[in-house]
């Protein structure tokens, strides 16, 4: 692999929640074990379609499937760290959008992981893909325009 991997920076992105650790995060060798950061993507995504997109997720009639994951680990974190997950619009298709995300250690600068998280949007119903709704649609637009979104 050629040249050095972005470093993700706070600043990147318009969205961000804290994300208290717990104990039981921590494996064996005192950090937090890697399955944990996917939930923290999670928490980041959830949190930002329920409070910003206004999207329920348990009753809305289109409503987003995971298409694909992926998580670089950077730097250590560990109980009782208090993680800060960012969030941005990287790319926003017909029917898919692609979160950036970002984790930091709170006041941190450097990120200790970062990655990105596909949703397609589907019909509850049959499954099938369908296009954002539009108030949704300008929702992720708004974030795209942000710094770094």
């Amino acid at each position: 692999m050629t040249g050095k991997r972005h470093e993700p920076r706070r600043e990147e992105y318009g969205f961000i929640v804290e994300i208290p650790t717990r104990w039981s995060d921590n494996d064996m060798f005192g950090h937090i074990n890697n399955v944990q950061y996917y939930r923290f993507f999670e928490v980041v995504v959830v949190r930002f379609l329920a409070e910003r997109a206004k999207i329920d997720i348990m009753t809305a009639p289109v409503i987003p499937y995971a298409a694909e994951s992926l998580c670089r680990f950077r730097r250590q974190a560990s109980f009782p760290d208090v993680i800060e997950g960012a969030l941005k619009v990287e790319h926003l298709g017909n029917s898919s959008v692609r979160w950036g995300l970002a984790l930091f250690r709170r006041g941190d600068a450097d990120a200790v992981a970062d990655g990105h998280w596909v949703h397609v949007f589907v019909d509850r119903e049959s499954g099938r893909p369908l296009p954002i709704p539009g108030p949704l649609r300008e929702t992720f637009e708004a974030l795209r325009s942000t710094p770094g979104g």
